[in-house]
Protein backbone atom coordinates (compact mmCIF):
# COMPACT_ATOMS: atom_id res chain seq x y z
CA UNK A 1 0.00 0.00 0.00
CA UNK A 2 0.96 3.28 -0.92
CA UNK A 3 1.08 6.93 1.16
CA UNK A 4 -1.03 8.40 -2.01
CA UNK A 5 -4.19 6.08 -1.47
CA UNK A 6 -4.62 7.43 2.01
CA UNK A 7 -4.25 11.48 1.06
CA UNK A 8 -7.99 12.51 0.33
CA UNK A 9 -9.55 10.47 3.31
CA UNK A 10 -12.51 12.42 3.79
CA UNK A 11 -13.05 13.27 7.42
CA UNK A 12 -17.30 13.14 7.37
CA UNK A 13 -18.77 11.59 10.79
CA UNK A 14 -20.87 8.73 10.40
CA UNK A 15 -22.65 8.30 12.94
CA UNK A 16 -23.16 4.76 12.58
CA UNK A 17 -21.19 2.75 9.97
CA UNK A 18 -22.20 -0.98 8.52
CA UNK A 19 -20.82 -4.18 9.64
CA UNK A 20 -18.70 -4.46 6.46
CA UNK A 21 -17.60 -1.12 5.59
CA UNK A 22 -16.44 -1.41 9.79
CA UNK A 23 -14.72 -4.60 9.72
CA UNK A 24 -12.83 -3.28 6.25
CA UNK A 25 -11.16 -0.76 7.79
CA UNK A 26 -10.08 -2.33 10.87
CA UNK A 27 -8.64 -4.91 8.56
CA UNK A 28 -6.81 -1.68 6.59
CA UNK A 29 -5.96 -0.37 10.24
CA UNK A 30 -4.06 -3.26 11.65
CA UNK A 31 -2.47 -4.36 8.23
CA UNK A 32 -1.35 -0.60 7.68
CA UNK A 33 0.32 -1.19 11.51
CA UNK A 34 2.08 -4.36 10.84
CA UNK A 35 3.34 -3.92 7.43
CA UNK A 36 3.70 -0.04 6.99
CA UNK A 37 2.98 1.91 3.83
CA UNK A 38 5.61 2.77 1.17
CA UNK A 39 6.56 6.09 0.92
CA UNK A 40 6.92 9.02 -1.81
CA UNK A 41 10.74 7.92 -1.69
CA UNK A 42 9.66 4.20 -2.03
CA UNK A 43 10.75 3.75 1.18
CA UNK A 44 8.49 1.45 3.71
CA UNK A 45 7.52 3.22 6.69
CA UNK A 46 5.76 1.76 9.87
CA UNK A 47 2.89 3.86 11.57
CA UNK A 48 1.73 3.84 15.31
CA UNK A 49 -1.73 2.50 15.61
CA UNK A 50 -3.14 5.83 16.36
CA UNK A 51 -1.15 7.30 13.29
CA UNK A 52 -2.34 4.11 11.20
CA UNK A 53 -5.94 5.13 12.15
CA UNK A 54 -5.62 8.87 11.11
CA UNK A 55 -4.86 7.16 7.81
CA UNK A 56 -7.78 5.30 7.29
CA UNK A 57 -10.17 8.50 8.69
CA UNK A 58 -11.32 6.68 11.86
CA UNK A 59 -10.41 7.42 15.46
CA UNK A 60 -8.10 4.55 17.28
CA UNK A 61 -10.99 4.45 19.57
CA UNK A 62 -13.41 4.00 17.81
CA UNK A 63 -11.32 0.66 15.94
CA UNK A 64 -10.58 -0.74 19.14
CA UNK A 65 -14.23 -0.95 20.28
CA UNK A 66 -15.20 -2.42 16.19
CA UNK A 67 -12.24 -5.23 17.31
CA UNK A 68 -13.89 -6.06 20.30
CA UNK A 69 -17.37 -6.22 19.19
CA UNK A 70 -15.89 -8.41 16.32
CA UNK A 71 -13.91 -10.82 18.36
CA UNK A 72 -16.89 -11.13 20.91
CA UNK A 73 -19.26 -11.86 18.05
CA UNK A 74 -17.64 -14.26 16.50
CA UNK A 75 -17.51 -16.16 19.17
CA UNK A 76 -20.69 -17.37 18.62
CA UNK A 77 -21.44 -16.54 15.24
CA UNK A 78 -20.26 -15.40 11.73
CA UNK A 79 -19.61 -11.97 11.30
CA UNK A 80 -20.78 -12.69 7.24
CA UNK A 81 -24.19 -13.31 8.99
CA UNK A 82 -24.67 -10.25 9.65
CA UNK A 83 -23.42 -8.08 6.08
CA UNK A 84 -25.70 -5.02 5.97
CA UNK A 85 -26.38 -4.64 9.38
CA UNK A 86 -25.18 -1.55 11.47
CA UNK A 87 -22.98 -1.91 14.24
CA UNK A 88 -25.93 -0.81 16.75
CA UNK A 89 -26.98 -4.53 15.99
CA UNK A 90 -23.84 -5.56 16.31
CA UNK A 91 -23.66 -3.74 19.74
CA UNK A 92 -27.28 -4.95 20.75
CA UNK A 93 -26.68 -8.57 19.89
CA UNK A 94 -23.77 -8.75 21.75
CA UNK A 95 -26.09 -7.73 25.14
CA UNK A 96 -28.45 -10.34 24.46
CA UNK A 97 -26.05 -13.23 24.50
CA UNK A 98 -24.18 -12.27 26.94
CA UNK A 99 -23.97 -15.03 28.57
CA UNK A 100 -22.96 -17.31 25.09
CA UNK A 101 -20.04 -15.21 25.00
CA UNK A 102 -18.75 -15.61 28.37
CA UNK A 103 -19.47 -19.50 27.74
CA UNK A 104 -18.03 -19.43 24.70
CA UNK A 105 -14.64 -17.42 26.16
CA UNK A 106 -14.15 -19.86 28.77
CA UNK A 107 -14.32 -22.68 26.65
CA UNK A 108 -12.15 -21.03 24.13
CA UNK A 109 -9.74 -20.30 27.12
CA UNK A 110 -9.76 -23.77 28.48
CA UNK A 111 -8.66 -25.16 24.87
CA UNK A 112 -5.68 -22.87 25.15
CA UNK A 113 -4.53 -23.96 28.32
CA UNK A 114 -4.90 -27.51 27.22
CA UNK A 115 -3.04 -26.86 24.06
CA UNK A 116 -0.26 -24.95 25.88
CA UNK A 117 -0.26 -28.25 28.00
CA UNK A 118 0.25 -30.31 25.80
CA UNK A 119 2.85 -28.34 23.77
CA UNK A 120 4.91 -28.30 27.90
CA UNK A 121 4.42 -32.31 28.18
CA UNK A 122 6.07 -32.67 24.33
CA UNK A 123 8.88 -30.57 25.56
CA UNK A 124 9.16 -32.39 28.57
CA UNK A 125 9.06 -35.50 26.62
CA UNK A 126 11.71 -34.62 24.11
CA UNK A 127 14.16 -33.30 26.78
CA UNK A 128 14.41 -36.46 28.78
CA UNK A 129 14.75 -38.36 25.55
CA UNK A 130 17.69 -36.04 24.58
CA UNK A 131 18.83 -36.59 28.17
CA UNK A 132 18.58 -40.77 27.66
CA UNK A 133 20.17 -40.67 24.70
CA UNK A 134 23.53 -38.44 26.01
CA UNK A 135 23.46 -40.47 28.83
CA UNK A 136 23.90 -43.82 26.47
CA UNK A 137 26.13 -42.15 23.98
CA UNK A 138 28.28 -41.34 26.72
CA UNK A 139 28.86 -44.61 28.41
CA UNK A 140 31.64 -46.53 28.24
CA UNK A 141 29.92 -49.62 26.89
CA UNK A 142 28.16 -47.55 24.33
CA UNK A 143 31.70 -46.58 23.16
CA UNK A 144 33.35 -49.98 22.94
CA UNK A 145 30.51 -50.82 20.54
CA UNK A 146 30.81 -48.20 18.54
CA UNK A 147 35.08 -48.57 18.11
CA UNK A 148 34.21 -52.37 17.57
CA UNK A 149 31.99 -51.14 14.42
CA UNK A 150 33.71 -48.71 13.47
CA UNK A 151 34.60 -48.29 9.44
CA UNK A 152 38.06 -48.97 9.76
CA UNK A 153 37.92 -51.94 12.01
CA UNK A 154 34.95 -53.82 9.87
CA UNK A 155 37.25 -54.19 6.83
CA UNK A 156 40.36 -54.88 8.89
CA UNK A 157 38.46 -57.49 11.11
CA UNK A 158 38.47 -61.31 11.17
CA UNK A 159 34.50 -63.04 11.37
CA UNK A 160 35.40 -64.44 14.87
CA UNK A 161 34.87 -60.47 15.56
CA UNK A 162 31.38 -60.19 14.37
CA UNK A 163 30.44 -63.38 16.16
CA UNK A 164 31.74 -61.48 19.48
CA UNK A 165 29.61 -58.31 18.40
CA UNK A 166 26.92 -59.92 17.67
CA UNK A 167 26.10 -62.05 21.25
CA UNK A 168 27.01 -58.66 22.85
CA UNK A 169 24.37 -56.54 21.02
CA UNK A 170 21.63 -58.87 21.93
CA UNK A 171 20.28 -58.20 18.01
CA UNK A 172 19.99 -61.43 16.82
CA UNK A 173 20.95 -60.72 12.87
CA UNK A 174 21.66 -63.08 10.36
CA UNK A 175 25.30 -63.91 10.03
CA UNK A 176 26.76 -63.69 6.58
CA UNK A 177 29.82 -66.18 6.26
CA UNK A 178 31.36 -65.60 3.18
Amino acid sequence: MYISEFQNVDSKRVKERLVESAYNKVQIWRKIFLEGLINEQGEKQYYSLKEAAKFVGVPKKTLEDYTSIFNKVGLIASLFDFQGQKMGFLRQFIRKNKSKIRKALIAERQKKYERKQENKNEIIKQTQCTNFLEEFSSSKETESFFEKFSYQNIFNSELEEFDEIYQESHVFLPIQKL
